[in-house]
């Protein structure tokens, strides 16, 4: 069924908003750390910026990270089925590996390896989100030529105590059981938990007939973190934290064989009958992180140094036997020192050094182990001078693997009168092969090729904010070139640099406001992802609109989101190891949230997902989920 986009323009005109913007006129006071990696008005901020409270994410009552991000401007999902199976985003365009992913300022680990897939991430973890569109390589190295999402699970000194528990069940046996809390312990301390648990039965995400019929591909989880915040002094403060989690999940990898590998000709020859060959796989996501850091503030000076250590295990079984279809670790190893000084009323630098060791260990023996180590020089300087603000940055990385690299960035904003500004971006970026596209190996040989150059690209934005009382209106235009794409030739098999330059344009428009005691967020994406050949980019829409509503009536809130994406080219697999080029039709979804406060502290909460049964693929021959269901309660004290 297709639901008009009319509907949902209609139905925003009578339904807070879902992410502050930088131009929304009640967020003057919110502060900020990803965009320039120190604390500042999210006002001040050149680049298209976007934040999501812990607030937020309860009232939609998400149960992914990868449903809060896909409410986000210029955000494409592209997901292999239900929860916990293999979801990646795509940032205007950019791939997934393109787009720089920090948790508390640190980068994964998982991008040893690739893109991170959001959907093994913890949702009960998460505190804020920050996110940044455009090249911030300038500022963070590596990745960030789409833009930078920041995962904040760390609170402050400042933070008052409290606690909240989550019971709730759902769909395919969903089940969940969550507890978080803050605790002030004397005037300095505050002690930072969080647990949780989750387990979805799931479904066949992948059905081939006659090969895994009956299958059910599901998810389970069980995640803690700890943290402990002090404030030695009026200028001293630190923190030590811990997280983990444990995730396992299902995925089918079935096919039908028809050819076989013959060592004397090196040849693949055809067989007949065909043999079936069923893979149901068991998989293991095990991951670490031990952080700690200082922060020094006096006067005009501020300093802060961390130390982060993360460790990932996967291991992939076969049928439920002790047959290992994978096995390998993920290390990384990093420390950040950043500074600042306030030169000036009107003038700020701030600079520093990150330095991270990553290391990819293959269990299976193919590749063995890898590292490789990176340094980071960086340094920024804000000039803010009513009514022009500029912002410049520099940065030189030091790869053991592939030498030296620079990149910068320059923004200004004029204040056109003191409602409209007009901003303005031009600034370079690149991302590194990882240590799988350089020396991964198969059965069949090598794959992976050391001689990899870095994709690089060049960015430019342009965009014009308007905020009055009765909203703000924030249109953007921007344009990606990117060279030396990193692909994977699936003849040959390798890694390969693709010749040529991809271009992406497009415009983003964003839009807040208030309708009585109804608040109201929309964003539309509209752009042209094209290869160097100009052909559309495998999974790239050209539309998208999004729309999050939420409004409160006595002790009853409600939030009602609707998602909007067009056609994407994509390449359909099938079970005998053909596949074909095809394109995946447009899709729509609703998604309906209510919470019904039984006391002032105590809520019955339930939701309704793909509220009108949408038959939707954002992967070709992935099933996502049809309607579903959740209820839960919510105790907060």
């Amino acid at each position: 069924m297709k639901k008009s986009l009319l509907a949902a323009t209609i139905a925003s005109l009578c339904l807070p908003s879902f992410a502050s913007s930088a131009a929304d006129t009640t967020s003057d006071d919110v502060m900020v750390v990803t965009a320039n990696r120190f604390e500042q008005p999210i006002t001040s901020v050149l680049a298209p910026f976007n934040v999501v409270t812990r607030q937020d994410i309860d009232n939609v009552q998400a149960k992914t990270l990868t449903e809060v991000l896909s409410l986000l401007p210029g955000v494409q999902i592209t997901q292999n089925g239900g929860r916990g199976q293999l979801a990646s985003i795509f940032v205007r365009g950019a791939n997934s590996d393109q787009v720089l992913v920090l948790v508390d300022g640190i980068r994964m680990a998982r991008s040893v390896a690739g893109g991170v897939d959001f959907n093994q991430i913890p949702l009960t973890q998460v505190e804020r989100i920050e996110f940044t569109r455009g090249a911030r390589a300038a500022i963070y190295g590596s990745e960030a030529i789409g833009g930078v999402i920041n995962i904040i699970t760390l609170t402050g000194t400042d933070t008052p105590s409290k606690t909240k528990l989550d019971l709730g069940i759902g769909s395919h046996n969903y089940q969940e059981a969550n507890a978080s809390g803050a605790y002030n312990i004397g005037d300095k301390t505050v002690l930072q938990l969080a647990a949780g648990y989750e387990n979805d039965k799931g479904y066949n995400v992948h059905p081939l007939p006659g090969l895994n019929d009956g299958d059910k591909h599901g998810f389970d989880s069980r995640n803690a973190s700890l943290a402990l915040h002090h404030q030695f002094s009026d200028q001293f403060s630190g923190y030590v934290s811990t997280r983990w989690y444990k995730n396992h999940y299902q995925y089918d990898s079935s096919s039908w064989l028809t050819s076989k590998y013959d060592p004397v000709t090196e040849q693949f020859e055809p067989i007949d009958p065909w043999i079936p060959n069923h893979k149901y796989v068991q998989a293991e996501t095990e991951f670490n992180d031990y952080s700690a850091g200082l922060k020094y503030a006096q006067n005009s000076y501020t300093s802060s140094l961390i130390f982060d250590y993360q460790k990932q295990d996967n291991l992939d079984r076969i049928d439920k036997t002790n047959v290992i279809n994978r096995q390998d670790q993920y290390h990384q190893r990093n420390i950040q020192w950043h500074n600042q000084y306030q030169l000036l009323p009107t003038l700020s630098v701030s600079g520093g050094i990150d330095w991270r060791q990553e290391q990819w260990n293959d269990l299976t023996g193919l590749a063995g182990n890898k590292e490789r180590d990176n340094t980071g020089y960086y340094a920024i300087g804000l000039w803010d001078y009513s009514p022009v603000s500029i912002e410049t940055s520099v940065r030189l990385d030091d790869n053991q693997q592939y030498g030296t690299h620079s990149t910068y960035n320059i923004a200004g904003g004029w204040y056109l009168n003191d409602n409209i500004q007009l901003r303005g971006s031009y600034g370079t970026a690149f991302k590194a092969p990882n240590l799988m596209q350089l020396y991964v190996n198969s059965l069949w040989g090598t794959i992976g090729n050391p001689n990899l150059n870095p994709e690089t690209s060049k960015n430019i934005d342009v965009s014009l904010h308007a905020d009055y009382d009765i909203g703000s209106l924030v249109v953007t235009a921007y344009q990606m070139r990117i060279d030396d794409l990193i692909s994977y030739t699936s003849g040959v098999p390798s890694y390969e640099n693709v010749a040529g330059e991809s271009k992406i344009k497009g415009v983003e428009v964003e839009a807040d406001f208030d309708t009585g005691i109804i608040s109201h967020q929309l964003n539309f994406d509209f752009k042209d992802p094209r290869d160097s050949e100009g052909k559309q980019l495998i999974r790239r829409e050209k539309f998208s609109f999004k729309w999050v509503g939420t409004a409160s009536y006595g002790d009853l809130d409600t939030a009602l989101t609707y998602q909007y994406h067009g056609k994407r080219p994509d390449v359909r697999y099938y079970a005998d190891n053909t596949s074909s080029n095809v394109f995946l039709s447009s899709y729509d979804t609703w998604d309906l949230a209510l919470t019904y406060w039984l006391q002032p502290k105590l809520a019955l909460k339930g939701r309704v997902a793909n509220l009108l049964n949408e038959d939707y693929e954002t992967a070709a021959g992935y099933a996502m989920p049809g309607r579903t269901f959740y209820t839960s309660i919510n105790y907060q004290f």
